[in-house]
């Protein structure tokens, strides 16, 4: 895996070299910077308890049934908050042709903080240079994710952007692609940060800095003039521990890791005044870009010394209609999700590290409309129902699996306003 690494990082090399004596772009003298950004404040009320993050903003999907001594279902207890965390704040800046390529710069935040502990405090989202040949295009930063494809993003409003159906992460990376005619060969090999696996000791990004190899995707891409389509591979490996101690309290070093693989198919069509965007997702330990995933831990093999180790995952998919008609946007987002491994026996003493395991299945349907009295200012509507069938424990003599047992579902009203500048 490392040697293929090194192909990867010296083809991106020797291809920016090439690309500056055969692909170079009139030169750009100048340079500049502008300020842009948006304050958006958002009313939501959920008709139950829910799995979210950053004070319940990032929905997820509505906690189970939780019965009390007198049979009432303690999670049957509505919310209601009110936040303005995601006003962001943005500059891009512009240079001089470097290597013969356009070169700009990007950064932008918000306040939703990197953890819950860190909310209203200005949080890095992107920061990236990026660097333009005719037909080469090289960036190195902070960025989405590459299972977050942006161009297909949906057009919905809350901070959750379609998860846990739809990925959503931002990784530090190195993401080289090359347009051939219509069509684009994507490579990146990126890096956690805010977002982490799940393991021992808790999120970390020990994790993955411990295999020495990044997360790898490489796509496939066609770009017509209404038609957008794509197809990527992605690669996590992971070391969950750097030691184990046995029952005399011997210590060992520990060398197992945790490969994991997904793919997905992506597309976007766009006629006037109307977009049509879709992805399905197939994929293991998912859990670091807000899906469904993650991986087991068996038992300590106190003969071998060794944990082992099986990732569990998600298939998803998702698709978003949108339509403008003068001050009007409308548009709606339905997903399903179905966990790969539900009902999967397990060894008792087994650790799930991840997101959902009990889950077997989700579904969402989130229409909107939105009113833009003016180009820089709107306002908004959504309504956005999560439904999800969690399983209960069954034991079967030394192990135990999850059994179908009921669903749930939350609906949520969000009211919000943005103001861009």
């Amino acid at each position: 895996m490392k040697k293929v690494l090194f192909i990867v990082v010296a083809c991106c090399l020797l291809n920016a070299v090439h690309s500056t004596e055969k692909d170079t772009v009139p030169l750009q003298k100048k340079w500049g910077y502008s300020l842009s950004g948006f304050v958006s404040p958002q009313l939501f009320y959920d008709t139950r308890q829910v799995v979210s993050g950053r004070e319940d903003m990032m929905l997820f999907y509505p906690k189970p049934i939780q019965i009390d001594a007198n049979g009432n279902d303690i999670n049957a207890t509505p919310n209601l908050n009110m936040l303005a965390i995601s006003t962001r704040l943005a500059l891009s800046f512009w240079a001089p042709d470097v290597l013969g390529a356009k070169t700009s710069a990007y950064i932008e935040g918000d306040f939703t903080g990197a953890t819950d502990a860190s909310i209203n405090l200005l949080r890095l989202r992107h920061a990236y240079i990026d660097m333009k040949w005719r037909s080469t295009e090289l960036l190195m930063g902070q960025y989405w994710h590459p299972m977050v494809v942006h161009e297909i993003m949906p057009g919905t409003r809350p901070l959750n952007m379609g998860a846990p159906f739809h990925p959503y992460a931002r990784f530090v990376q190195t993401r080289l692609s090359q347009r051939i005619g219509k069509m684009e060969l994507l490579g990146v090999a990126a890096f956690q940060l805010d977002n982490k696996s799940a393991g021992p000791d808790g999120g970390s990004t020990k994790y993955l800095k411990a295999t020495t190899i990044p997360e790898l995707n490489f796509q496939m891409r066609y770009r017509g003039q209404r038609l957008f389509l794509g197809a990527a591979y992605h690669l996590l490996v992971i070391k969950p521990r750097l030691s184990v101690t046995d029952s005399l309290g011997d210590v060992y070093k520990a060398t197992a890791t945790v490969p994991s693989h997904s793919f997905t198919v992506f597309g976007k069509y766009e006629f006037p005044h109307f977009s049509l965007r879709s992805q399905v997702v197939w994929g293991n330990n998912l859990s670091s870009i807000s899906m469904l995933g993650g991986y087991i831990e068996t038992p300590f093999d106190e003969a071998s010394k060794i944990y082992s180790y099986t990732p569990f995952g998600c298939t998803t998919a998702w698709v978003d209609f949108g339509k403008s008609t003068g001050k009007w946007r409308y548009g709606i987002f339905m997903g399903y999700g179905v966990n790969n491994d539900f009902g999967k026996t397990l060894e008792h003493g087994s650790t799930v590290y991840g997101r959902g395991f009990e889950i077997e299945s989700l579904w969402r349907v989130q229409p909107r409309i939105a009113f833009y009295p003016r180009e820089k200012f709107g306002l908004f509507f959504e309504v956005e129902y999560t439904n999800a069938t969690y399983g209960v424990k069954e034991t079967l003599g030394g192990a135990f699996r999850y059994k179908t047992d009921h669903s749930v579902a939350n609906t949520r009203f969000i009211l919000s306003a943005i103001y861009n500048f």
